[in-house]
């Protein structure tokens, strides 16, 4: 059946010949293409943005104990990042498979650690 409405097709050329196609506007076409290519890089670039400014206007970051001051990248995947918890700053470096405290910045009277353990030494000394 199939090879019998090919041979129909094939006998009347009609069909085929009567549509010419149009000649092709390579300037329409170009503008087509680069109009195209602008909305697709200028979405990229814009997500871009979105990403390196953070979603910071759809979550509260400053509402917890933990907070995430700075980070620089030092090259591969390790990076340098400043903490603050509960008033305290440390230094922490992050690998792929490790975090390191690199430094701990005391407050003007150290840490609270630092303040009950010396309590507790000058209590001791007292008695």
């Amino acid at each position: 059946m199939a090879r019998l409405l090919f041979l129909i097709l094939l006998l009347y050329p009609g069909v085929v010949l009567a549509a010419e196609p149009e000649p092709v506007n390579l300037f329409h076409s170009g503008l087509k293409l680069f109009i195209g290519m602008a909305i697709v890089v200028g979405l990229m670039l814009a997500f871009h943005v979105i990403h390196r400014k953070g979603f910071r206007f759809l979550e509260n970051r400053h509402a917890g104990r933990i907070r995430i001051m700075e980070s620089r990248p030092v090259g591969g995947r390790k990076t340098l990042v400043l903490v603050e918890v509960e008033g305290e700053k440390l230094l922490l470096g992050l690998g792929s498979d490790r975090v390191n405290c690199l430094h701990h910045f005391a407050g003007a009277g150290g840490s609270r650690f630092d303040r009950e353990l010396e309590e507790q030494a000058e209590a001791e000394a007292e008695v």
